[in-house]
């Protein structure tokens, strides 16, 4: 059985892009790129801390160095509680590497540390990269589609839009209920097609960046129940 579950991850960059503050692709302009996920604890323990630890690798497979700190596998420090079966959604590191040519990242192991006083070292052989059963990423298919994950700033944000305002009146209930009907279908057909991606990130991007800019938040977020 997974020690872990390890989802929505995902390397790239926090920062202000097309006037949107939010997640994007790529390194940023200093060349650093940072890691989002989300993790499930799967052990019957409360974790205390947890230390995920990541590899670089450039485009042909190579290890690769940050060109700062010279080193290749690096860990951070995530800070419980976390009782058994409870999820921390949108974990980050921020300028985790500086290094252009990297590609890709893998996780390699977690070093665990439980309230009771115990440790374990997971490798990525014990760790499920899949999302748990019970655990919801629906809501904001089309958002999810186009920038990516489910949990990233620009997504946070919708989803408090819609929790916050939309689900206050009923014709924004209404909306979102036919929302919820039509767009998984949609997303399934053409939600992997550049086309599709295109259409409809200049309209969030704009919609996100207004909703930043007259105060909603864009940090992690639990949704309300639907």
């Amino acid at each position: 059985m997974a020690r872990l579950y390890v989802w929505n991850f995902k390397i790239g960059h926090q920062g202000y892009q097309n006037g949107v503050n939010g997640w994007h692709a790529g390194a940023n302009s200093a060349g650093g790129w940072s890691i989002c996920w989300s993790f499930k604890n799967n052990t019957e323990k409360t974790i205390k801390y947890a230390s995920f630890w990541f590899t670089p690798y450039n485009a042909v497979g190579d290890e690769v160095q940050c060109s700062i700190r010279r080193k290749s596998t690096d860990g951070i420090k995530y800070t419980g509680p976390l009782d058994p079966g409870g999820i921390h959604n949108g974990a980050l590191w921020e300028n985790a590497w500086y290094n252009r040519s990297i590609s890709t990242v893998k996780l390699s192991h977690v070093y665990i540390e439980y309230m009771d006083g115990t440790n374990e070292r997971v490798e990525a052989s014990d760790i499920s990269f899949t999302v748990p059963e019970g655990v919801s990423t629906g809501g904001c298919y089309v958002a999810t589609a186009v920038y990516g994950s489910y949990d990233c700033p620009q997504v946070w944000t919708l989803r408090r839009f819609r929790d916050n305002t939309l689900a206050q009146s009923w014709y924004g209930r209404a909306f979102i209920k036919t929302y919820y009907a039509i767009s998984p279908t949609l997303v399934k057909w053409f939600g992997e097609t550049k086309w599709f991606k295109n259409l409809w990130r200049g309209k969030l991007d704009r919609m996100v960046n207004k909703l930043q800019a007259e105060g909603v938040e864009s940090t992690p977020y639990e949704d309300r129940n639907w």
